[in-house]
């Protein structure tokens, strides 16, 4: 047979390669010279030495299962494409052959590689005859950190050259040999300065807590919002998880202080921003009314229909988003560093795409994927430095034939030949001098009519597009607009207030002129005056309270009023309920035998006055107590109306404090009990023979209309309160409180001072005298 010893793999490879070409069955059996075996034998060997191989890690379709980008075999034509310009080029390389490998990576999201790294180079160095000289594709950021914290470490230290875009790989000191044909940081100064031509303080961030570009990215905007020393003001920053859905966004967008958001930018999944998008319109949080920018996402592609929105519905949805997107293609006639243009390379692509399609039968887009620019390029940096490290190599005695997978000599060769490379990519202008990375422009587009509309471009300054005005911008704030009552209710409640004060006037007038006229004064007018001061008191509470309702107050004033509001409320009630306890009591107690003469001084009207003002010092103390400790304060109250356009806040004042309901109760538990004591003396001087003392059928008007008035009225008042009937409750809490002073007014005093208006006096019946001198004195 053939007489050779059979040293390593490659031998016995080139050993069959030599068979299967041989067209003679006696030749194949071995009858051949053996000057024409070793001479072929030997050249198999040169040209298989000469072969060397780029590792591409990229997402298979086959994980697509698994979190987030896999469509990583759509880049794959365009390294090959590379390979056939760079391979076919004269005089490049040094006479050696370059080869893809292309191996499963996991999809965009995933922290961990298909297999393990090791055993992935070790597999692929089999006898030597492969020489494995780097690693690209590594298109996603997370995939790209797990590989490359193992691949440019001692035994595996290989240069990677990657498309991923996270900022967080630009740590030289964690990926000690990574490098990358596209960055990320320069869009995020495209955002800021986006901002700021559009007159916006305010952003929020939503991103994707699995993927380390988003949150990296996130991170690096965040960080220079809080830097700007022009006001930049950053909302919110979370998170979403990766198994969002349109529940947990509407959830996070229904947050009270998220509402006020109207700036938002999202950066993570394509089914995340989809799902995002949806809930947001939903909602009815939508362009004009409200801004989303996206991050590397081709809206008009990626973004897919969702459970809640279906096609056409997010087509509405995407309307109006802004796209922030790393440009990863030149002008068609730009002539690349292979010497085609651009256009001419594209086609190529497609072609190459096709091909690989009906080879592997995965299902692929055969419109091809922006992102292949990326891999072309990595292609073509890894030829170039290898091409630049021969001489050096040469003169150093190493070469690639000889890869020291456990010295980083050539890796070093290498590294210094990237750092110098500069040339025209697929992606754009290829250089890796800014730590590792070209410096990438950004383009801004915005979805107008379901389509991507080119609005400006950043390359260290924000160029916008002739045709994009950003005068048609929303504010990045909600609008805020006060509610106040309208003008038909204040006159209303006015109106009500002065027919109060008018008939309080009237009586009070009646009552002194006709003070020594029997039935005048069998009421006590100096006792009465008391009420009428306390029903004074009760229609000032209601003005006050309408007052803060008319007006956008300040903090301190506003809180003064309220408080003033709460001092009168209840000392008017005290008076008005505690004068007519005694006035009842004094005409019990008056008409009991004996009793009056034994205590005379006690029921006179300065003794009363007395007693009154000494049980109004319960509520004096309550109320001190409670300005202390828990006085009320301003407060706003938001009401999100998204039915508006644009919608906006609707902002309401109102009084608040942490234990009103406890302090208004002590305030009237004793007015509500002697409340019942009046009615009970009412009851108990029905039989009083005088008619000028007899005022039980008044009283009881007076207080059960009362009290059915604000048993009907205060529960309707909050109802409509907590419906946000607002100008209807407030004219409903008015009217609860000045039906007291105003059921006052007319059963109690109106029936006595009315006759005295007539032009004919009515003359009472003259009472006969009721008590001698000496208990008169």
């Amino acid at each position: 047979w053939i007489p050779l010893e059979i040293k390593s793999a490659s031998h016995l490879l080139c050993v069959a390669d030599l068979i299967q070409n041989r067209n003679d069955p006696e030749e194949m059996m071995g009858v051949v010279l053996w000057a024409a075996i070793v001479l072929t034998l030997q050249q198999c060997l040169v040209a298989r030495a000469s072969l060397l191989s780029l590792l591409a890690i990229v997402p298979f379709p086959s994980n697509a299962s698994r979190d987030g980008w896999s469509q990583g075999l759509e880049l794959v034509p365009a390294g090959l494409v590379a390979l056939k310009h760079i391979n076919d080029t004269p005089g490049i390389l040094g006479g050696h052959t370059l080869e893809l490998v292309v191996k499963e990576g996991e999809g965009c999201g995933a922290s961990v590689v298909v297999k393990d790294i090791y055993s992935l180079y070790q597999e692929l160095q089999v006898g030597g005859e492969r020489k494995l000289v780097g690693v690209i594709g590594l298109q996603c950021s997370t995939p790209t950190g797990a590989v490359s914290k193992i691949a440019g470490r001692g035994g595996l230290d290989l240069i990677q050259i990657s498309g991923a875009t996270s900022p967080a790989l630009s740590d030289s000191v964690t990926y000690p040999r990574l490098y990358r044909v596209t960055s990320s940081e320069s869009i995020v100064d495209a955002i800021i300065s986006f901002m700021k031509h559009a007159k916006w303080k305010r952003i929020s961030i939503y991103y994707n807590e699995g993927g380390l570009y988003f949150k990296t990215i996130a991170r690096l905007l965040a960080d220079a919002v809080r830097r700007d020393t022009t006001g930049l003001t950053l909302d919110n920053n979370g998170g979403l998880p990766n198994q969002t859905d349109e529940s947990i966004v509407q959830g996070i967008l229904n947050a009270p202080l998220i509402k006020r958001n109207k700036i938002t930018l999202i950066t993570g999944t394509e089914y995340q921003c989809s799902v995002f998008l949806c809930a947001a319109y939903m909602l009815g949080r939508k362009w004009p009314g409200y801004v989303y920018m996206l991050l590397d996402r081709y809206v008009t592609s990626d973004i897919k229909a969702t459970a809640m929105c279906d096609a056409q519905t997010m087509l509405k949805a995407i309307e109006g988003v802004f796209t922030f997107n790393l440009a990863r293609s030149p002008a068609n006639d730009s002539v690349l560093v292979s010497g085609k243009t651009y256009q001419d390379y594209r086609l190529e692509y497609l072609q190459e795409l096709r091909a690989y399609i009906e080879r592997t039968g995965y299902p692929l887009d055969a419109n091809g994927n922006i992102y292949a620019n990326s891999l072309y390029d990595q292609v073509w940096s890894f030829a170039l430095a290898l091409n630049s490290s021969l001489k050096v190599l040469d003169a150093m005695n190493l070469s690639f034939e000889n890869f020291p997978f456990n010295s980083g000599q050539i890796s070093d060769v290498l590294e210094g030949a990237l750092q110098k490379m500069e040339f025209q990519g697929a992606g754009g202008q290829i250089t890796f001098k800014n730590n590792r990375q070209p410096i990438t422009s950004s383009s801004i587009h915005q979805v107008v009519s379901g389509k991507p509309i080119l609005v400006a471009t950043y390359n260290g300054t924000l160029t916008i597009a002739g045709n994009f005005s950003l005068d048609h911008l929303p504010s990045d704030s909600i609008d805020r607009i006060y509610i106040f009552d309208p003008l038909w209710l204040t006159i209303i409640i006015a109106f009500i207030s002065g027919l109060c004060l008018l008939l309080l006037v009237f009586n009070a007038a009646l009552l002194i002129c006709y003070r020594n006229e029997h039935d005048i004064k069998a009421s006590s007018p100096s006792l009465s005056l008391l009420t009428f001061v306390g029903c004074i008191l009760l229609i000032v509470s209601v003005l006050l309270f309408s007052s803060t309702n008319m007006f956008i107050i300040s903090n301190v004033p506003f809180s003064v009023l309220c408080n003033t509001q709460a001092w009168l409320l209840s000392l008017g009630v005290d008076l008005i309920v505690y004068t007519l306890f005694f006035r009842l009591f004094r005409v019990y107690r008056l008409f009991q035998p004996n009793n009056f003469k034994k205590s005379g001084r006690v029921w006179r009207d300065e003794s009363l006055f007395t007693y009154i003002l000494l049980l109004t010092t319960y509520s004096i103390v309550i109320l001190l107590i409670w300005m202390v400790s828990d006085p009320y304060v301003r407060q706003e109250e938001e009401m999100y109306d998204n039915n508006a356009t644009p919608p906006h806040f609707e902002v309401k004042q109102n009084c608040v404090c942490r234990y009103d309901v406890l302090w208004l109760g002590l305030l009237f538990l004793f007015p509500a009990v002697m409340t019942l004591g009046v009615i009970l003396l009412a009851v108990l001087t029905r039989n009083v023979q005088k008619q000028h003392f007899k005022d039980t059928k008044k009283v009881n008007i007076c207080i059960f209309s009362s009290i059915l008035a604000l048993v009907a009225l205060l529960p309707l008042w909050m109802l409509l309160g907590a419906i946000q009937l607002y100008d209807w409750s407030h004219l409903t809490y008015s009217v609860a409180i000045l039906f007291v002073p105003m059921a006052c007014q007319v059963t109690l005093y109106a029936p006595k001072t009315v006759p005295y208006l007539c032009c004919t006096k009515l003359n009472p019946t003259k009472s006969a005298t009721l008590i001698s001198s000496t208990s008169s004195r």
